[in-house]
């Protein structure tokens, strides 16, 4: 009979264990996961933020040099910026199921400030400020990535 009561105990001790093992593999599993979604969706929008200073930067570097880049080259980077805007607007609207609070915030304000892109006078102006509002807003989300990603 004690030798039941022993293997008895042994059974549950043992269920038990395996139970709360597999329940927190399961927890960290999950959570890695989440994590690993996180980065893949800062890094499209910073991949994002890439593709549309790489327009302004490029026309820039031709104005500088006194040239103008070949037709194919200007639709292109224009079809690159067209993807890499909607993109952002996209992480903007459907941002907030991974993104934090903070991140959102920073594509609201982009969003917000390349809107006066329009403002711009000249073709010189309008690289410029496309150019600092895009930089600006690329460095603040890298650093809202790399805060958020270390919790």
């Amino acid at each position: 009979m004690e030798f039941f009561l022993k293997f008895i105990v042994g059974i549950a001790i043992a269920t038990l264990s395996s139970f709360i093992t597999v329940r927190l593999s399961l927890a960290r599993f999950r959570t890695e996961k989440w994590w690993e979604k996180k980065v893949s969706a800062y890094e499209q929008v910073i991949e994002a933020f890439h593709g549309s200073k790489k327009f302004a930067t490029e026309h820039m570097d031709a104005e500088f040099k006194g040239k103008e880049l070949p037709k194919e080259r200007d639709e292109e980077l224009r079809a690159i910026a067209k993807v890499a805007r909607d993109e952002i607007l996209k992480a903007t609207d459907i941002g907030a199921f991974i993104l934090s609070d903070e991140a959102l915030n920073i594509l609201k304000d982009y969003e917000k400030e390349s809107d006066k892109l329009s403002d711009c006078h000249s073709w010189i102006e309008y690289l410029d400020t496309d150019l600092g509002i895009t930089d600006k807003y690329m460095k603040k989300i890298i650093s809202e990535a790399k805060r958020d990603l270390q919790q």
